[in-house]
């Protein structure tokens, strides 16, 4: 167990960086800071879990895994990127899971201020 990171993730949820964060995001950085190792801060996984860290992390926040994805996204948003790429598509984004390989995290530095990118403005679709 990684006591000090989170530690590390309950001082900071306290500056002003993490205001407007859900219960879900900080539940899930909670999660994960609680599993990763001090120094690489990526999440372990053992052997008697009988379950992916993504399933685990699922199970312990009760989100599904459909919800889980979409608080992964908005963590990234904010420049917390939890998923550890696993390689690159043809465009240059990041893949962080393939049918047969189980996600990785990681808890990433924890910065002093987050600037989010400014919400869409509902709009017709594209194109037309």
């Amino acid at each position: 167990m990684a006591e000090s990171l989170v530690g590390e993730v309950a001082a900071w949820l306290g500056t002003p960086a993490a205001q407007g964060m859900t219960a879900a995001e900080r539940l899930v950085l909670f999660i994960i800071a609680e599993r990763c190792h001090k120094k690489t801060r990526r999440m372990w996984w053992h052997h008697g879990d009988g379950v992916s860290l993504t399933e685990l992390i699922a199970a312990r926040s009760g989100l599904e895994v459909d919800s889980l994805t979409k608080v992964f996204r908005r963590l990234a948003a904010r420049g917390l990127e939890v998923r550890v790429p696993i390689g690159t598509n043809s465009k240059g984004q990041p893949i962080f899971a393939v049918r047969g390989r189980s996600s990785d995290y990681a808890l990433p530095p924890l910065p002093a201020s987050v600037e989010l990118p400014p919400p869409r403005k509902p709009g017709p679709p594209s194109g037309q």
